[in-house]
């Protein structure tokens, strides 16, 4: 089941398909999931919705052009990030999911929206940032923005997507499921991890001295942690507390 470059190769996919869109707009009807037409014989249509670009040919081609380019790129960089973070079979395992999750959304919605590459890229978009939330993008090429910012939003817009229409709801939740299911234990074991860090960094602080005080005090000549810090402490046989100095 591990396909190597599983989604570089979808990207390829799109970028070809996106091709066909610029000199033929009228072929983009043989792609898009109709239910009739499924059940009248057209069964690539099950699966050929998801190869839609995640980038709309609109007015300009060559403004499409340039964002269907940085599209690719940061898919390449998503899916080199997942194979190396997971292993071959786990990505490809999470794209198939995600796929067949997307196709039953489009069964039980009657293909009522159909957005195709976007959703996929979505979903992957999602793991990328909660794998790696501190790489930085650079919005409009100018303002450096954390990943995990546009994660949020994406997120956030999937949620008020959903309360749309059903139809939609279907389109943005249930493809989300296979995420869900990897980053719910993960967002649990953070959430347990940082209040144990919070109580561990408060007792720190109360042990810490008052300013001032030490923690270590040289019997013989009075030198403290505090006074001298490249000097290291020890407690004698005598049950005396004396610095390297005194004790060389």
């Amino acid at each position: 089941m591990a396909f190597p470059g599983l989604i570089r190769a979808i990207g390829i996919i799109h970028v070809f398909v996106f091709l066909l869109l610029v000199f033929l707009p009228s072929s983009e009807g043989s792609f898009v999931f109709k239910y009739q037409a499924i059940v009248s014989g057209e069964y690539w249509r099950v699966i050929s919705f998801a190869a839609l670009p995640p980038v709309p040919l609109g007015d300009s081609p060559v403004m499409s052009a340039l964002f269907m380019f940085i599209a690719m790129r940061i898919t390449f960089m998503m899916g080199d990030a997942l194979e190396e973070a997971w292993g071959e079979l786990k990505a490809s395992i999470y794209v198939y999911s995600v796929l067949a999750c997307m196709i039953l959304a489009e069964f039980l919605g009657k293909g009522a929206l159909g957005l195709g590459g976007v959703t996929l890229y979505l979903q992957l978009f999602l793991v990328f940032a909660t794998l790696h939330p501190r790489v930085e993008f650079h919005l409009f090429f100018i303002l450096p923005i954390k990943v995990w910012v546009l994660g949020a939003i994406a997120g956030g817009w999937l949620l008020i997507s959903a309360f749309t229409s059903p139809a939609a709801a279907l389109q943005s939740l249930l493809p989300a499921l296979p995420y869900l299911f990897w980053a719910s234990p993960r967002l649990l074991k953070w959430y347990v991890t940082r209040g144990q860090t919070v109580a561990r960094r408060a007792k720190f602080q109360r042990a810490v001295p008052p300013e001032g005080q030490a923690f270590h005090h040289c019997a013989q000549c009075g030198a403290t942690d505090s006074s001298h810090p490249e000097r290291e402490f020890r407690v004698t046989e005598e049950d005396q507390e004396l610095c390297s100095k005194c004790l060389d």
